[in-house]
């Protein structure tokens, strides 16, 4: 015979954990684009601003990934 209990989670109950919110996405797709467009207007240099968006992009993947 099996003894374990299960506790179903409440209806109101927050999130899983492992999934980002939108409101943390959304926050990471704003930075990432505030940033972008910060390095243009002060560099105006293309190349540098493609090199900025990669490392944003690979720090918001790290933030994403992390957050699980």
């Amino acid at each position: 015979m099996d003894s374990k209990v299960v506790v179903p989670k409440p209806p109101g109950s927050s999130p899983s954990p492992q999934r980002p919110s939108a409101g943390t996405i959304l926050t990471l797709v704003n930075g990432v684009l505030a940033g972008v467009g910060g390095v243009f207007v002060g560099t105006h240099s293309v190349l540098i601003t493609i090199i900025a968006a990669a490392a944003a992009i690979a720090l918001a993947a790290m933030v994403l990934a992390c957050h699980r």
